[in-house]
This record gives C-alpha cells, structure tokens and sequence, in this order.
C-alpha cells in the first residue's frame, strides 16, 4: 500500500504555475492598453486647449496664416518658460468661405415683392435702405504639427 503525502505533485504545482502566468500576463496587456489610451486622451485635450486658444481670439481664424502659439497668447500674462515652449509651436490657419449672404440682395427682394403687392414706395426704399450688413459663413482649419482641427466661424461685416 503506497504511502500518502501531503505535498503536492508536479502536475499540480505546473497547472499553478500556468494559471498565474495567464492572469499576470492579462494584467499586463490590460495595463498597457489602458497607458496607450491615457497618453492619446491626454494628447486630444492638449490638442483641444490650443484650439480654444484660437477660438478665443478675435484677431486670427479669418485669414491664412502661419503663427506660434505665443503670438495667440501675447495679451496674457505667462511663465517664461510656458511662452519659449509655445514659440517653439508653429500653427498654420486655414481659413475657407463657404457662404456669404447679402442683406442688401435680401431687402431689394423684399421690396420687389411688396412692389407687385402696391405697397407704398417710400416704405419699400426705407426698408431696403435700412440692411447694409452681410454674414459671411467660413470654416477655419488650425494645424499643428501632427494634428488639426476644423470649426465653423460666422462673421458679420
């Protein structure tokens, strides 16, 4: 009659083995996704904070134009260091129109229309002399080095 022992056999002891290897390998590969995903999150909202620089600035977005990124924040008040970095960042801006609408070309069609209608003349020509103002509809694209945005700008002229 074999004798028996408490200790475990090797069979047991590889399955063990096995099974840690597997879950410490999960965790790992798991550890590692979840780095690359923080590191390209982290990448888009420093990428969106430079864009609301230039959504914050009037003076830039109508026009093409390459500037650093110091230029947009020249009115601020910042570290030395944080204004050489942002020097060092070159963004072109690309700016396309898309729409441009006339209110002149609108209130002449106004009054056209109330003219068939017999309306009195004199309130025709001060209707469609009141509207000298257009809207123009662009989108500006601003490109950093490896990465762009594009928004949509209305001005009013």
């Amino acid at each position: 009659m074999p004798k028996s022992s408490n200790a475990f056999t090797l069979i047991e002891v590889l399955v063990s083995v096995m099974i840690i290897s597997v879950v410490i390998g999960a965790l790992l590969q798991l550890f590692s996704t979840n780095s690359h995903s923080f590191s390209s999150i982290q990448e888009k909202i420093l990428q969106t904070h430079k864009t609301s620089l230039l959504l914050g600035n009037t003076i830039y977005g109508y026009e093409n134009k390459t500037v650093d990124l110091a230029e947009l924040l020249k009115d601020f008040n910042l570290d030395n260091d944080l204004r050489r970095k942002l020097k060092r960042e070159k963004v072109t801006i690309i700016y396309t129109e898309i729409t441009s609408v006339n209110f002149d070309d609108a209130a002449e069609s106004i009054a056209e229309i109330q003219k068939d209608d017999n309306l009195n003349n004199e309130a025709i020509e001060t209707q469609s002399g009141a509207a000298t103002n257009s809207l123009e509809v662009g989108q500006t694209t601003f490109k950093l080095a490896n990465q762009s945005s594009s928004f949509l700008r209305v001005k009013l002229q």
